[in-house]
């Protein structure tokens, strides 16, 4: 009887165990995608650059200033200080994806003050690049945002 409550207590946590480790990982009757989606282009427009501005405001000024030179009223207490967003030569090696990606995720591990915002998405994301790229570029340069499509 000791032996077969031994059984019982090892053996069916260990199958068990088992069990669940053969429903992870594989599986899908899904075929798996080709490849990446291509990014999707958006046209920059006064409206679009009007939102841009409004929520790089409300989210951006106080380390970048409203210029995005990087001089904004909380940057004195960083170091490393803001990115400047109006040096084009800079901000040019950039993708609109990767500007994106670092609003959303934040700038760890390289830039740690930079905070997450992953409150910023869909057009408000879009937006707020469009009006990032204007820092640098200016407004007639800036013709579309390409994020990947989600």
């Amino acid at each position: 009887m000791i032996r077969h409550r031994f059984a019982f207590t090892h053996a069916l946590p260990t199958v068990l165990f088992a069990m669940s480790l053969a429903g992870c990982g594989g599986g899908s009757s899904d075929p798996p995608s080709a490849a990446a989606p291509e990014p999707a282009s958006t046209e920059v427009t006064a409206a679009l650059l009007e939102r841009g501005a409004g929520v790089y405001k409300a989210n951006c000024i106080p380390c970048h200033g409203p210029l995005g030179k990087g001089d904004g009223p909380s940057s004195a207490m960083l170091d490393p200080k803001p990115r400047d967003h109006s040096n084009r030569t800079y901000m040019d090696q950039l993708t609109d994806q990767q500007i994106a990606n670092t609003i959303v995720q934040g700038g760890a591990p390289k830039y740690p003050n930079m905070p997450s915002h992953p409150h910023l998405r869909g057009e408000d994301l879009v937006a707020i690049v469009a009006h990032v790229r204007t820092l640098g570029r200016g407004r007639d340069e800036v013709t579309t945002v390409e994020l990947a499509a989600k």
